[in-house]
């Protein structure tokens, strides 16, 4: 049997209340906006998809070995971008400043999981947090007008790994937790 997993960094909550607060206070309550809910914002360190059951106490085991050997990181966000699909905008999110840290441990958790047979990502890590996902009913003007918003830093440390599953129900995913790992401090 298989089911939908990915790996995600922890955003600590107070990040995450100021990263909000700052996009309401810049644009205000929008009218026809499904943001991602506060529960769902995350980093994800690698989309696994399709995932044999039979295998998930193995790749458990590698994101404990892997988690173990990195201290917690400290991050910061730094702008807010938008990638588009054909003319059009495709997901909103929020970038983070480059950690080599955690382009190390991306960088081993690619590595492990492709031995595991999983693709390895072709594309550079960008590491951000997916806020919106466009669905062409939003006033994109508005949000994309945050692209030009000089974001104050918001420094955070990160300690926590979580190994999800992803259910994908009519109109939007769930997220269940498989386990967690907590980098050292």
């Amino acid at each position: 049997m298989m089911i939908r997993t990915f790996i995600a960094l922890e955003i600590p909550d107070d990040a995450l209340t100021q990263l909000l607060n700052i996009i309401k206070n810049k644009i205000g309550e929008l009218q026809n906006v499904k943001w991602e809910s506060r529960e769902k914002l995350h980093l994800t360190l690698k989309f696994l998809g399709d995932t044999k059951k039979e295998f998930i106490d193995t790749y458990i085991s590698a994101i404990e070995r892997i988690s173990k050997k990195y201290n917690s990181l400290d991050l910061s966000f730094n702008r807010f971008g938008v990638f588009r699909k054909g003319n059009g905008p495709k997901i909103f999110w929020v970038g983070m400043n480059e950690n080599r840290k955690l382009n190390e441990m991306v960088s081993e958790i690619e590595t492990t999981f492709s031995e595991f047979g999983f693709n390895k990502e072709n594309r550079k890590f960008q590491p951000h947090l997916t806020l919106l996902r466009f669905r062409g009913y939003e006033d994109a003007e508005k949000i994309l007008s945050l692209t030009e918003v000089n974001l104050p830093l918001i420094k955070f440390t990160a300690d926590k790994i979580t190994f999800y599953e992803s259910k994908l129900l009519p109109g939007a995913s769930v997220y269940r937790e498989i386990k967690s790992f907590y980098l050292k401090i």
